[in-house]
């Protein structure tokens, strides 16, 4: 064989030798795409079924309220009277609500109880600071009361989940995001990019183990008013009161007291 025939067949042992290894690099990239493709359909599907666990754990602790009568307009602004939502924190009816479902000062309200029945139900106290009131449901009912988290162990990027009841369904309406940061609005919220409106304003934020992290409400960091962080609906910008560290709150509320921010005086 001549010089020009073996380098030919060199020349040509080489080509298929790097041929075989672009296939094989080929092949292994596609099997990575498809393994990773397959592991992200994995991690959905289980967050997916997370949710819908978390969410029919705590369907029944989702209330609906109904109001009656009230002002149009508070401080200038015109306010809704219709459904609003709440979450149980005792087996005997006690309700935490966010206090922009209830600043028109309804003259009478329902609960709509899990069984479908209807029940009256009044406020009792309210944390002007949390923006948050306590309402009792009158009846004998005995109400599911939540798994409350551990509100330090809550992680920024955790995903969340945001309920609510004021539509017919006998499901809850759900939002879902992420936490987006803590100890927000004087150190009194939690921070998410869920997509909050009217229809969550009360109702409990949720971790995906089926436990309150907390109770979602309007909030700004600029104004104190019970309407104060409306212009956020659907913004991606929502807050939620720590359910966890109401405890100590609760006694208060129940006596029917409203709470009211510190002050200090400097002469």
């Amino acid at each position: 064989m001549n010089r020009l025939s073996q380098k030919s067949v060199l020349t040509s042992t080489i080509r298929l030798a790097f041929a075989a290894f672009c296939f094989l690099c080929c092949s292994t990239l596609v099997t990575s795409i498809f393994a990773q493709d397959a592991q992200l359909a994995d991690v959905e599907a289980l967050e997916e079924e997370a949710i819908r666990a978390a969410v029919a754990q705590l369907a029944p602790s989702v209330i609906r309220f109904e109001t009656i009568g009230g002002t149009t307009r508070v401080e200038g602004d015109i306010v809704s009277n219709g459904p609003s939502t709440g979450i149980v924190i005792s087996e005997d009816g006690y309700v935490l609500s966010a206090s922009f479902n209830f600043a028109h000062e309804p003259a009478s309200i329902f609960a709509r109880l899990p069984n479908g029945k209807r029940a009256g139900a009044e406020v009792i106290g309210r944390d002007l600071s949390r923006k948050l009131v306590l309402l009792k449901i009158q009846s004998d009912f005995e109400f599911d009361v939540p798994k409350i988290a551990d509100s330090n162990s809550v992680q920024v990027g955790e995903t969340i989940i945001g309920l609510g009841r004021v539509f017919e369904s006998e499901a809850p309406s759900i939002t879902t995001g992420i936490v987006s940061a803590k100890n927000r609005i004087w150190d009194r919220a939690i921070q998410v990019d869920a997509k909050i409106s009217p229809a969550n304003f009360g109702g409990p934020l949720v971790n995906l183990k089926g436990e309150v992290i907390g109770i979602l409400v309007p909030m700004s960091p600029d104004d104190d008013s019970e309407l104060a962080g409306t212009q956020w609906y659907d913004s991606g910008i929502g807050f939620a009161v720590p359910l966890d560290q109401l405890d100590s709150k609760l006694d208060a509320l129940k006596k029917g007291k409203t709470l009211r921010k510190g002050l200090i005086g400097i002469s």
